[in-house]
């Protein structure tokens, strides 16, 4: 199973420069693929944030925004995190040699509990900690 963080998920829904390579991979992998409740959430707060900047029409991120539901509804496993998980990204976000923000952190103590083979992850800073914790990283 790979789990898919929201730096993924984003240009997977929003056009952005790396969308193409994203859809491909995601079109490649078929099942196994894993997000979490905060993945969703963080998704629509991305989308919010697009709206506000003007890069993209409130339209556009409702649409974008049950696009990603659907898919993950359809095509993934959903993890929903349990104290367990806030308290492990607590550990990894409080850690400031990590540079981990708390929400990067979440996303890494639930593909750690899940047991995942590797993590969809377009961020370089919580690639490199994933990899530090023993997690993969896929390459796109």
């Amino acid at each position: 199973m790979i789990y898919i963080d929201t730096s993924a998920l984003v240009p997977a829904f929003i056009r952005e420069p790396k969308s193409e390579a994203v859809l491909a991979w995601i079109e490649a992998a078929g099942d196994g693929l894993l997000v979490s409740e905060w993945a969703i959430t963080e998704f629509s707060s991305a989308a919010a944030i697009k709206v506000r900047t003007g890069e993209i029409a409130a339209a556009m991120a409702k649409q974008a925004r049950a696009r990603v539901l659907g898919f993950a509804q359809d095509h993934c496993s959903i993890a929903v995190p349990q104290r367990a998980e806030f308290r492990r990204a607590a550990d990894l976000s409080g850690d400031a040699n990590l540079k981990l923000r708390a929400g990067d952190a979440l996303h890494l103590a639930i593909a750690e509990a899940s047991k995942v083979q590797g993590i969809l992850c377009l961020d370089e800073t919580m690639g490199a900690v994933a990899r530090k914790i023993g997690l993969n990283v896929v390459p796109i």
